[in-house]
């Protein structure tokens, strides 16, 4: 304490041998986020500071020395002026001190708001008072800014757009969870709810507290992460009280994400958890029902509509062996059904261990896993369809005679969950958030408890006489219900190398349809020749070097960057791009909708037609003022993942409905009607 008072007296001491008159070392003026507004309107400011080389300026809480800006404004009656709010600063260290605060330039974003009876043709807002500007010496520099804008309608102003983005991408993000603390005579145990960040990903973690004093500053923060989420050990400051400190702040996190460096920024309060549906509020009893119901919808959601044609196929070739035989084929497919959910259920847990902020349905945020796929399925097409025939364990999952196996009917369940398991049903999102968060014995409990759920409705019917006895006899029809089945393969085919186009790009799409094409070469070229003889030697291996082509083009593929989150906000029933500031800024103006989807969940797209892109759904957000963002996690992007997991989720679809200013969303339902919407869309104030 006693360093900290000698060095502040020595700064403030420098404040007088400043003189006057001396060229201003930080520059300010007012950034306009409009160029007309009008009446019962809000919009954005910036106070924009470029600053000296070497100076710098302050943060909200200075540090052990130095003072935040003080600004004075005077505007006209009906007009309202917000608080700053506050990017997030840098450690500056001064001698044994720390300051809090900010080089070359910074802006400090507020919001202005009109009455709607608000009268006259232009408005002015100015503003005075002293911005701290310290080098060697400390400056309280005095500041006078000003304002005008004519009224009118709302016209944004493109010029400064992408300037107010990059601010808003500096804002700190509020969490939807709370910190709690435990201290010592010596030290802060400080945990934040940080779920989908951490292990080797992490470059670095900073604190920055609200309230000077509560922590030593320049100490070394040390951080790790546990299930609870992020934990940080803190040096307590002189003015650090554990009956009363309020520990709010900020923390500013810095990762790697492919090539590049990504930096998150978040604000929360300490205290009790201000969520209620988020899967940190179920019981285990409650996540492993929850996850055989959501295992049990997902037979009927329509990403899994492709292997219903295979279970089909399989059932009706069983049907009529001996009643016990059909009964171990029911069991062998459960069996794989739920091993493959465990199986993807290890490796992800593996995964967010290793520091990936990654959720369920990751697999598919893969080109190579979605290539391969693709490929398979169009295998499967031309097997079904009779082009070769093919005793590969591979190929039975084709269906038809070969399915008559036991390996058929485990790699029917294999199949069966890989595809299903990008589908987030009913119960099911909520289930699998609480997996994530607990134990990896508890989580895999949950993922077995799903993947019984999904196989129970085939398992039912293998062991149910009844049942099997109305199914019809083998026959000629089932040959041409064999070849009809392959025309879903197809369909499943084109939609993923759809998707393979939105990861890569055009020219990736393009190249594993060639390899598609090889690939039905090579199929054909194995069913030319006699087996044995010279010819089909020479064929196989001619096949086998074009399946090896296939596969390096889909090897090659990577996905594209994640789109940049800038830009503001779109308009009532058009997306926005979601990002963390474009949801912050949107929630001051009005309610916000946010649509967390991705290209490969066909779950999302049937509730954006049915629901989200109906006329009278858009209508509604534009009569309710609602701004409708898109969160798109088609690749991999850590901050929707947190997102997500913010709520207890960790796959698509979720949606988001906030009303205005208000820093909790109501969750909607993962399957998504018009009148579902309309509902919601009608309680908004």
């Amino acid at each position: 304490m006693m360093r900290t008072l000698l060095f502040t007296l020595l700064a403030l001491s420098w404040v007088g041998i400043a003189d006057a008159g001396e060229a201003p070392h930080v520059r300010t003026s007012l950034v306009a986020g409009v160029s007309s507004i009008a009446p019962g309107e809000s919009f954005e400011v910036l106070l924009h500071q470029e600053i000296d080389l070497g100076w710098h300026t302050y943060w909200r809480n200075p540090g052990d020395s130095g003072a935040a800006p003080e600004i004075q404004w005077e505007a006209p009656d009906g007009v309202s002026i917000s608080e700053f709010e506050w990017p997030w600063p840098e450690r500056i260290p001064y001698g044994p001190l720390m300051n809090f605060g900010y080089h070359d330039e910074v802006s400090l974003p507020f919001t202005v708001t009109l009455d709607e009876d608000f009268k006259g043709e232009t408005f002015t807002v100015t503003g005075a008072g002293r911005i701290l500007v310290c080098e060697n010496i400390c400056i309280p520099q005095r500041v006078s800014v000003s304002l005008s804008l004519p009224i009118g309608a709302t016209f944004v102003d493109e010029a400064v757009k992408d300037q107010l983005a990059q601010v808003r991408s500096r804002i700190p993000a509020p969490l939807g969870t709370r910190g709690s603390f435990t201290s010592n005579e010596d030290t802060i145990e400080l945990t934040i709810p940080l779920p989908g960040t951490g292990g080797n990903r992490v470059r670095d973690v900073t604190y920055f507290p609200f309230e000077a004093g509560l922590i030593d500053n320049p100490a070394e923060q040390q951080y790790r992460f546990t299930e609870e989420g992020l934990n940080l050990t803190l040096a307590r400051g002189y003015a650090f009280d554990p009956e009363n400190a309020d520990l709010a702040g900020i923390v500013v996190v810095s990762e790697s994400s492919g090539n590049e460096e990504v930096t998150s920024s978040f604000s929360f309060g300490v205290g009790a958890s201000t969520l209620v549906e988020t899967g940190q509020s179920m019981g285990l009893l409650a996540a492993v029902v929850f996850a055989f119901l959501g295992g049990l919808i997902l037979n009927l959601m329509p990403c899994v509509f492709p292997v219903l044609s295979i279970k089909i196929l399989s059932l009706f070739d069983a049907a009529h062996e001996s009643g016990s035989s059909i009964r171990l084929h029911g069991l062998v497919y459960a069996v794989g059904v739920i091993l493959s959910f465990i199986v993807i259920a290890l490796v992800l847990i593996a995964l967010r261990l290793g520091g990936e902020a990654i959720g369920w349905g990751f697999q598919l945020q893969s080109p190579l896993i979605v290539g391969l796929l693709a490929y398979l399925f169009i295998l499967i097409g031309l097997n079904l369809l009779g082009v070769f025939e093919v005793g590969m364990a591979v190929m039975t999952m084709a269906g038809g005679a070969a399915m008559s196996g036991y390996g058929g009917s485990f790699a029917t369940g294999v199949l069966a969950a890989i595809v299903a398991a990008p589908c987030t049903a009913p119960f099911m999102g909520a289930a699998v958030g609480y997996a994530l968060t607990q134990s990896p014995l508890v989580a895999l409990l949950v993922f077995g408890s799903l993947g019984a759920g999904m196989a129970a409705p085939y398992l039912l019917l293998c062991y149910s006489p009844d049942l099997l006895a109305k199914l019809p006899q083998p026959g000629r029809w089932m040959q041409t219900l064999k070849q009809v089945m392959a025309f879903p393969m197809f369909a499943s085919a084109i939609w993923l190398l759809w998707v393979l186009g939105i990861q890569t790009s055009a020219t990736g799409m393009m190249q594993v349809m060639a390899g598609c094409l090889l690939l039905a070469l090579a199929v054909w070229l194995t069913a030319q020749f006699r087996a044995g003889s010279r010819g089909a030697m020479v064929s196989n291996l001619v096949a086998l070097m074009l399946a090896v082509v296939a596969v390096y083009l889909v090897a090659i593929q990577e996905p594209t960057a994640s789109p940049r989150q800038t830009g503001v906000a779109a308009g009532a029933g058009e997306a926005g791009v979601y990002s963390a500031a474009a949801l912050d800024k949107a929630r001051q103006a009005g309610p916000v909708l946010v649509n967390f989807t991705a290209g490969w969940c066909i779950t999302c797209k049937v509730n954006e037609l049915n629901a989200l892109n109906k006329a009278s759904v858009r209508e509604a957000m534009a009569a309710k003022g609602v701004t409708y963002l898109k969160g798109d996690w088609t690749n991999e992007d850590p901050r929707i993942t947190l997102a997500m997991q913010a709520y207890g989720r960790s796959g698509v679809p979720l949606y988001l409905l906030y009303e205005k200013g208000s820093d909790r969303a109501e969750v909607l339902p993962q399957l998504l009607t018009e009148g579902i919407v309309l509902d919601a869309l009608d309680q908004l104030p």
